[in-house]
């Protein structure tokens, strides 16, 4: 599917993200800071948290369309990145191994970019979690043999770029559980400071645990053509726009006009996620915001996402995010 994109400028970009910088803070001192940003194209509310060496910032944002922005950093870049609800993408100018990273909604990465400059595509709205580490931060954390880390470690030692994992890995519930603990921490003072610092290295942990012990061997891949991938992406919008439909993976196959063996081996290549897979992100995701609006019962959000018993959408909730809908229900994450 082809979009039609609306470009927001570097200096626009550079107003939005000016804020994120990553610098030392003394022992007690830390900021928790809400800012807006109204654009022509994009609507921007960020929560902002800065600790010694670590930016932690939650984005909240309204897309009317797609839209592409350039982005530039000449510092290095250590980031923990988690994507709530939406889907980013970054394309690299910079000779790097991985020219694209693709982070689909309900996916988190982890990468180190010595550099940072490219384009920014985010086709949809978006609620997003980034935690930006300095170099110097993670030495303190681990030692300054960062050897442990295997070749993440090794990457940020020699000043060279590394994306762990070959695709964006799910979001785990335990993740979601610290998120929504960082989110709501309502201590004050040191007490906050040490406790969100805490739950940092606790979520870092988890990403660094799931990327080095989850591996999966790698299967040969198909050899796809600019046809076969705009089809792709028709499928996953198609998803996206639909989710509560009763689909198969025949009747989709035959929608993108392939048959179901390459859309089911093709999707997985190309968005690191299967056919079903990504359709039950996508139901999680849209019931979760619908249970936050708390505009419809549970019983309707399941109806609404394609369930026949909403106790079978409970179960699939509390799976996803471990907690059951009622308690999301009405609540602003």
């Amino acid at each position: 599917m082809q979009y039609t994109t609306k470009p927001i400028s570097l200096l626009t970009f550079q107003e939005i993200f000016h804020t994120e910088t990553v610098r030392r803070l003394s022992a007690i001192d830390f900021s928790d800071e809400l800012m807006e940003f109204s654009h022509q194209y994009l609507i921007a509310k960020h929560r902002v948290i800065k600790l010694d060496g670590v930016c932690l910032i939650y984005r909240d944002w309204t897309l009317p369309a797609p839209i592409t922005m350039p982005t530039k950093h000449e510092q290095p870049f250590l980031k923990m990145q988690f994507e709530l609800e939406g889907h980013s993408e970054f394309t690299s100018k910079v000779a790097i191994t991985y020219k694209n990273i693709d982070i689909l909604h309900g996916k988190h990465t982890l990468l180190f970019l010595p550099e940072v400059d490219g384009t920014l595509f985010y086709p949809h709205s978006r609620k997003v979690l980034d935690v930006i580490f300095s170099p110097a931060y993670f030495e303190r954390l681990f030692g300054p043999d960062l050897r442990c880390l295997g070749a993440l470690g090794q990457a940020i030692q020699t000043n060279q770029p590394i994306l762990i994992g070959q695709q964006s890995k799910a979001i785990t519930p335990a993740m979601s559980r610290i998120i929504l603990e960082i989110m709501h921490c309502n201590l004050q003072g040191i007490f906050k400071k040490t406790y969100l610092e805490a739950k940092v290295i606790e979520l870092l942990n988890l990403q660094i645990d799931q990327f080095f012990h989850d591996a999966t061997p790698v299967s040969p891949t198909l050899r796809l053509c600019k046809e076969d991938i705009d089809k792709f992406h028709y499928i996953k919008e198609l998803i996206h726009q639909h989710p509560g439909a009763n689909y198969s993976l025949r009747q989709l196959a035959e929608t993108a006009g392939m048959n179901d063996f390459k859309l089911k081996k093709g999707f997985k290549q190309l968005f690191g996620n299967t056919v079903f897979g990504y359709l039950n992100d996508v139901r999680m995701q849209q019931s979760f915001q619908m249970l936050q609006e708390g505009n419809r019962s549970i019983t309707e959000v399941a109806y609404a996402m394609g369930y026949k018993y909403p106790h079978h959408f409970s179960h699939a909730f509390k799976k996803k995010f471990g907690f059951l809908p009622k308690d999301a229900y009405g609540k602003n994450f």
